[in-house]
């Protein structure tokens, strides 16, 4: 299958997702996380392999709670930074590729460790949730990063407020 259409399929029914969800054991309570998925009806699982054999990764798998679709999914930061924002590079996206952007800007920020001090933990974490194309409905807002995250900086509510200004500008 052509690549550019992959790219269609993808442009259409796919997704560029950054989670900031909780997490006791990891150093500061939450983790940053990135997944690529596609959904399709059952009928179209060969354009999933197709993409899978593109991208050379991803796993294909029964929708869960819904019955008649197949999920594409890629959730391996090695593998997103290595293979899937490569190829969305070279075949670049229309309807998403804002969407692509930001998901491509939080994985090359993990890739720098930017998760790894506080400071920047907390940056990264209010870039991923508060961003203007961090669409769809979170579960978790950056006030529930701030109130429960662990090694905290000191001036976090500073950091954040200067976080939230940046993204207006």
């Amino acid at each position: 299958m052509k690549n550019a259409y992959l790219c269609g399929v993808v442009d259409g029914e796919g997704s560029f997702s950054i989670s900031v969800k909780p997490h006791n054991t990891t150093r500061f309570g939450w983790v940053i996380d990135a997944t690529f998925s596609v959904t399709l009806e059952k009928e179209a699982e060969h354009v999933l392999v197709a993409l899978q054999q593109a991208l050379r990764c991803g796993r294909i798998i029964d929708k869960p709670g819904q019955p008649n679709c197949k999920l594409f999914i890629e959730q391996s930061r090695r593998n997103i930074a290595e293979k899937v924002i490569p190829f969305f590079e070279r075949y670049p996206l229309e309807i998403k590729a804002k969407s692509f952007q930001h998901f491509k800007e939080v994985v090359k920020r993990l890739e720098n460790k930017e998760h790894a001090n506080p400071e920047s933990f907390l940056r990264l974490a209010v870039f991923a949730i508060t961003h203007k194309e961090a669409k769809g409905q979170r579960k978790y807002t950056i006030e529930d990063v701030l109130s429960t995250m662990k090694h905290k900086p000191q001036n976090a509510e500073e950091i954040v407020q200067e976080e939230l200004s940046r993204d207006t500008k």
